[in-house]
């Protein structure tokens, strides 16, 4: 009887220890593919913007700054659960519009 504890102990001992293992490679794997998804979402967006009359210069939790190609002018995009899309002209504090003002590192 004690045989067929002991038996069973390391069998369940021996079969746990090779399942942490394939959990590493799961999370390496799943890593490199959200990795792989990420920059292809970049990319994606890059290329989005190439095409788009906005360009996005800043991301927020539900909101993302963007100005016009042409224009220069800002505007906030929501992206929140009652006003998803809404968008709102930034202006200064005389109220005229808020234009970008490329930096050199932009250009």
């Amino acid at each position: 009887m004690k045989k067929i504890i002991l038996i069973l102990c390391a069998c369940l001992l021996l079969t746990g220890c090779g399942e942490g293992n394939n959990q590493q490679k799961k999370s390496k794997q799943e890593k490199s593919e959200q990795e792989k998804s990420e920059q292809e979402k970049s990319e994606q967006e890059k290329s989005e913007q190439e095409k788009s009359e906005f360009i996005t210069i800043e991301r927020g939790w539900n909101y993302k700054v963007v100005y016009h190609r042409d224009s220069k002018v800002m505007y906030v995009i929501s992206y929140g659960t009652s006003n998803q899309g809404t968008f709102t002209l930034l202006v200064n504090a005389d109220g005229t519009p808020m234009v970008y003002e490329e930096s050199e590192g932009d250009k």
